[in-house]
């Protein structure tokens, strides 16, 4: 019975072991591998772009491929290892040969130095490259993040408008009843607070499928819930914004950094062309190897080495193609330097449009602070004169509808001056949230 019972016993010992294993590959994952976000700050939503974004995965890729290429760039005078075997049959003769052979070859240009400065720049243009999508991405999780801070509290005030509607409606279905308002004021209260569900709705789709895009932006999953943590409050403190004067402002800029390495870039093109047009290629080369035929009796050996000079002409005949080409190197020379004087310039003009530009929101959203205070005291005043009929019903509602304007516009100018911010700083590649601290 015992032995029974011990068999029994090492059973459902061995099947609870085997359920465990199998569990414990099949656990789903906790909590803390993918935990539920319930508030996400902009300093999160940052970090899980930079980690997560599509875009810069796929720039990170080509930026290693780039640095490969740089890395390696020296392989044009690497030589050519070769090893041959051939055997022949010749039926009709009955005979056969055999023979095995290995080579080394090089080639020099003068057009090598000229290969690895371009795997040098291309691979420094990669770098800005991948500097600016980051620094774009970044900008658009910005963006996008005060976008949504800016629609939810849009819809805050819309319901809260909706909700005082929705009072003044039923308080004068009470004052209906009591003889106070006509059926007329009752019927247009209803209308008024009816009209403004479509609002508040239209508000929560466009929010819903904006969240959506951020959560594809940032690379979270759709199913996660999250909450923004923040506010617009601290971007309606932001006061003037000055830059410290300098002759030379657009020397630091991303955009004069690439124009400035596609100069370099056009310059080596150009010796490149020369190269190709004028520059020997030295060419050598070792070969051994035996062979033998079934009808000596003895191995034949090839030892050579071979060394050789060409020199191109074609570049002194101007139809050339060679001289095509390096006429038109030049012209990209040029056009690549036209390219970055201009950029200089259209960076100055665009920074200084974007000071204007903040500046001008900052004295309006001053202004638009007291049409905040007027309107809400102007819709307290009326609200009251309304409750002891001095005010009608209209007059009201044109209150209630001011208020809700004047602050809806404060907002929308809080995001528009957080925006050019943001675009003032990307164009002037600082940090970002350095000027508006």
């Amino acid at each position: 019975m015992s032995k029974t019972y011990g068999k029994h016993l090492l059973t459902v010992l061995l099947l609870f072991c085997l359920n465990s294993t199998f569990a414990e590959s099949y656990i789903p994952e906790t909590s803390e591998e993918n935990p539920e976000i319930s508030e996400l700050s902009l300093d999160d939503a940052i970090s899980s772009a930079l980690k997560n974004n599509t875009g810069i995965k796929n720039a990170k890729s080509a930026l290693d491929l780039l640095k490969t290429k740089n890395t390696f760039s020296w392989n044009g005078a690497s030589p050519s290892i070769g090893l041959s075997g051939n055997y022949v049959d010749d039926l009709k003769n009955k005979t056969s040969s055999l023979s095995i052979s290995g080579s080394i070859n090089i080639s020099l240009s003068a057009n090598l130095y000229s290969e690895i400065q371009s795997a040098k720049l291309n691979y420094e243009k990669g770098k800005l490259s991948y500097a600016e999508t980051l620094r774009n991405v970044e900008c658009n999780v910005r963006k996008a993040f005060y976008g949504l801070l800016y629609e939810r509290e849009n819809i805050a005030l819309q319901k809260r408008n909706l909700e005082t509607s929705e009072i003044q409606f039923k308080q004068n279905q009470e004052k209906f009843r009591n003889g106070s308002v006509s059926e007329l004021d009752v019927l247009t209260s209803r209308v008024n607070y009816e009209q403004k569900k479509p609002a508040v709705e239209q508000a929560e789709i466009t929010f819903a499928n904006d969240l959506d895009s951020f959560k594809q932006l940032i690379g979270i999953p759709q199913n996660v819930k999250i909450e923004l943590k923040g506010s617009l409050d601290d971007v309606l403190a932001i006061k003037q914004i000055t830059l410290p004067q300098n002759s030379d402002l657009a020397a630091d800029f991303p955009v004069i950094a690439e124009a400035e390495n596609n100069v370099k870039i056009a310059e080596n093109a150009l010796l490149a062309s020369r190269f190709r047009a004028y520059s020997p290629n030295i060419s050598g080369g070792y070969t051994y190897g035996k062979s033998k035929s079934s009808a000596f009796d003895e191995w034949s050996e090839t030892n050579r080495i071979t060394a050789g000079v060409s020199i191109p002409l074609d570049g002194i005949m101007p139809w050339s193609a060679s001289a095509l080409g390096i006429k038109s190197a030049k012209t990209s020379l040029e056009q690549a330097k036209i390219n970055l004087e201009n950029e200089k310039s259209s960076a100055v003009i665009k920074t200084e449009s974007y000071i204007r530009k903040i500046n001008q929101a900052v004295l309006q959203i001053d202004s638009l602070k007291a049409n905040v205070e007027l309107a809400e005291q102007s819709y307290k005043m009326t609200q009251t004169a309304y409750n002891y009929g001095k005010k009608d019903l209209l007059s009201l509602q044109n209150a209630s509808d001011n208020l809700l304007s004047a602050q809806v516009s404060l907002k929308s100018q809080a995001y528009s001056l957080i925006s050019t911010i943001l675009d003032l700083e990307k164009t002037l590649g600082i940090d970002f949230g350095t000027l508006g601290r």
